[in-house]
């Protein structure tokens, strides 16, 4: 092979070498993006391990308990008083919005400290994130996460589930919706304690929610603690009989779900006795 001739096979080889360079170097930067891709999106998922698959057994759906992380409840302290229970914002269904009705806090009807819908129904759901409650300070139709932006509350306490979540929601779907909520939530004010409280119990006679169902979602609302690092109120427990249900005398209407001032006193009692402190 002549000297000319060399120089053009070299020519030639070090083109196809450059080419496969640059081609490996192409693959390794589409490589990375697509992993930090996958990662920006998995942040807005649950831990596999909190997700649990609610089988169909003849027609009925048996519950599986993920064995996984859970918060624990926050523990007895000694009364925090009025003092602390005034400071707290409280947003949920119709039996948090029936707070008001009931004249428990501070304010009595006309209190500012529970943020309700026009319906008093804010439904555990797909459309939980865009859901407008009444801001008391202006009357106006905000998003919580809006609401919680203007307030910037030091404690708000969320109760969601008993009136749509227990009854209709799969396991993954209960998780998604209310961490969708919590996360939209911090978000907004990142110094708001977000505590997530147990859904309430219905009495033995309840004829569209059951105690078994309730007691499987509060696992999951406990997991939800855990996973958005939230404090978790187990304040059903003093709600309870024997028999795992909602003692009668605490509740008010013929469902079996709604309840007394005096439940309300017990809850707000229990409350301030299992206070948050950071």
């Amino acid at each position: 092979m002549n000297i000319r001739a060399q120089k053009s096979y070299y020519k030639i080889l070090m083109g196809l070498l450059m080419a496969i360079g640059m081609l490996l170097l192409v693959c390794v930067i589409l490589m990375i993006c697509l992993l930090v891709s996958a990662n920006v999106k998995g942040t807005d998922k649950l831990p596999e391990e909190l997700v649990t698959e609610v089988h169909a057994t003849d027609g009925t759906h048996q519950i599986t308990p993920a064995p996984s992380i859970s918060q624990k409840p926050l523990p007895e302290t000694p009364d925090a008083g009025v003092a602390y229970q005034d400071q707290l914002i409280f947003v949920g269904d119709s039996l948090t919005a029936h707070m008001i009705n009931r004249g428990v806090l501070t304010g009595g009807e006309t209190t500012k400290q529970v943020w309700r819908t026009k319906t008093d129904t804010l439904n555990l759901n797909a459309e939980i994130t865009s859901a407008k409650i009444i801001y008391p300070e202006t009357g106006e139709n905000l998003t919580v996460a809006e609401a919680t932006a203007k307030a910037k509350p030091s404690v708000l306490i969320v109760t969601l589930g008993s009136e749509w979540g227990v009854a209709h929601l799969s396991e993954a779907q209960f998780k998604d919706c209310y961490k969708a909520l919590i996360l939209a939530i911090q978000a907004a004010s990142p110094d708001t304690t977000v505590i997530l409280q147990s859904i309430f119990p219905v009495t033995q006679g309840c004829v569209t929610l059951s105690n078994e169902k309730i007691d499987a979602c509060n696992l999951w609302v406990k997991e939800l603690a855990a996973a958005c690092d939230c404090p978790y109120l187990d304040t059903q427990s003093v709600l309870k009989g024997e028999d795992n249900a909602l003692k009668p005398e605490y509740c008010i209407s013929s469902d079996g779900i709604h309840l007394t001032e005096e439940a309300y006193t017990v809850i707000l009692q229990y409350i301030r006795t299992h206070a948050y402190t950071k």
